[in-house]
């Protein structure tokens, strides 16, 4: 079939091209002592369908949420030259979504899998996320995220109060994330059609960007949205992402919840 065809020479492309340090196994998941979390980390992991060593980032942070619990944050932003975008093909679920290639391009992203932490520094290869983001759990947080969502018929309702122990500006970002979704990945030269995507970025509920936020020091303000649920998504899976961000800082603080009923 000329789509078998097609799918083949795309997945090879993707052998060939990524990008990624080869590393030993018994490297990659080294489990380093326990610190205290003095903030909750947000891991973007820009990857893709037809990365093949892009599981091998997923596998990574499945290990770092194990390790660090609720203290770390993921979310697989499907972008890139890897990525299958959604509704692009007729056979295949495509995850990638058009806001991915416009955070890869803010971020820097030039191979992939590549993680950036907290929003701070360049890129890095999945070999360095864990120093990063033990690093910046050791940072002190200028606030605190509380996050609440729930099911309103066809929409999400969304409550947010910020918490700031100090003075600070930036951008509130919403994110509808979603866990368990079967769809195909080439993973290490393997064309898995049953491959589980987890964390996977859906839709942006303030705008790409976020939205203006100006806080004072112990002034908690509480906020509203709201986001159409789409009908591909499984309303049991979803999550919200929370974060406060800007450009000199990186991300002051994040907050994720399940959405529901």
């Amino acid at each position: 079939m000329k789509f078998n065809r097609i799918f083949i020479a795309l997945a090879l492309a993707a052998v060939s091209f990524t990008a990624c340090d080869e590393v030993d196994e018994a490297d990659r998941f080294k489990e380093l002592e326990k610190i205290e979390s003095k903030r909750t980390v947000l891991l973007e992991d820009f990857t893709g369908q037809l990365c093949t060593n892009c599981p091998d980032g997923h596998r990574l942070i499945a290990n770092l949420q194990k390790q660090y619990g609720e203290n770390i944050i993921a979310v697989g932003i499907h972008a890139g030259e890897f990525g299958i975008a959604e509704g692009s093909n007729p056979n295949l679920l495509g995850l990638m979504q058009p806001e991915g290639n416009e955070y890869a391009k803010k971020a820097g992203v030039q191979t992939y899998p590549a993680g950036v932490v907290d929003r701070c520094g360049s890129p890095l290869t999945y070999t360095g996320w864990a120093a990063a983001v033990r690093n910046e759990m050791s940072k002190e947080s200028k606030l605190n995220i509380e996050v609440s969502a729930k099911l309103n018929g066809d929409k999400i309702d969304i409550s947010t109060q910020l918490k700031p122990n100090a003075d600070a500006k930036g951008k509130l970002q919403l994110w509808i994330t979603e866990n368990g979704i079967t769809a195909f990945q080439l993973d290490n030269g393997n064309y898995l059609m049953d491959y589980v995507h987890n964390h996977v970025y859906r839709a942006s509920v303030n705008g790409t960007w976020g939205e203006d936020i100006s806080l004072s020091a112990n002034v908690f303000p509480a906020l509203s949205h709201s986001i159409a649920l789409k009908e591909d998504w499984n309303k049991e899976n979803l999550a919200v992402v929370a974060f406060v961000y800007n450009d000199a800082e990186g991300v002051l603080q994040a907050a994720e919840c399940k959405v529901t009923e």
